[in-house]
């Protein structure tokens, strides 16, 4: 008990300080709501959802959506081809600068 304690105050110092209230893909919308949130909150939520996704079951959930959306990518990418077969170079473009933004 005392080691989870120790953990949520920790976790909230570093979300207050914003070492951790920005992930990469984190919009900032998101970053808004959550610092809206006391530190207690957010360190509840923030173990909430580790434990969530420690679940066989949502994990399995999130792998099919996973695959949904990139069967989605490809096919509005030939759709985007098959309307105009011009646009090839553009989308590459912005494949490069999402792969560079990772």
């Amino acid at each position: 008990m005392t080691r989870q304690i120790a953990f949520i105050v920790l976790f909230a110092g570093l979300l207050q300080a914003g070492a951790l209230a920005q992930t990469p893909r984190m919009n900032g919308a998101r970053q808004a709501r959550l610092m809206n949130l006391s530190g207690e909150e957010r360190a509840r939520l923030q173990s909430a959802h580790l434990a969530a996704l420690r679940d066989p079951a949502l994990r399995q959930s999130r792998e099919r959506f996973q695959q949904a959306k990139k069967e989605y990518r490809d096919k509005l990418r030939d759709a985007l081809l098959k309307a105009d077969p011009a646009v090839q170079p553009i989308i590459e473009k912005v494949r490069r600068q999402r792969r560079d933004e990772r």
